[in-house]
């Protein structure tokens, strides 16, 4: 699982890092890149979605999803467990701009969380309770955002 959360990892690291672009926000137009990528193995299939909506060069809105299907019957056996597990780092959170959603699938073995970020209004202190601290000084653009993420083997469009 660590592995699949290192392509979102480097991503959000160079949103915080990378990227010097200055469009004139009032006449910039409004993209969101969404970002896929996905990894099976004996244990589970793992989704991960990330969508950022861009005014010009400028972060606005974020949304990153990990679905998680369990299918090694082992696992399933432990199902319990597994969802004591994952949601000791997954508590739900939402407070001033910032929101962390699990949906549990007890039938199908389903663990999903959502992360949801509204980067305008969003407080420093919301960030930094969810691990996104200095989002808002974010100066990367959406095309760095996009070469990144593709190169750690996500799949991206512009919509």
């Amino acid at each position: 699982m660590k592995k699949i959360s290192m392509v979102f990892l480097s991503l959000l690291i160079s949103i915080l890092v990378t990227g010097c672009g200055k469009a004139e926000e009032q006449e910039a137009k409004e993209q969101t890149l969404v970002c896929t990528s996905t990894e099976n193995d004996e244990d589970m299939e793992v989704e991960q979605v990330i969508s950022m909506t861009y005014k010009g060069d400028k972060l606005k809105h974020m949304t990153m999803e990990v679905n998680t299907k369990i299918t090694d019957s082992t696992v399933t056996e432990n199902w319990e467990t597994y969802k004591e597990f994952m949601s000791e780092d997954n508590k739900e959170f939402d407070k001033d701009g910032v929101s962390l959603k699990v949906v549990i699938d007890d039938e199908n073995y389903e663990y999903d969380t959502i992360l949801d970020i509204d980067v305008e209004n969003a407080t420093e202190e919301a960030l930094k309770e969810q691990g996104f601290e200095g989002l808002k000084d974010d100066t990367s653009t959406l095309q760095d955002s996009k070469e990144d993420a593709e190169k750690d083997g996500a799949t991206c469009i512009i919509k």
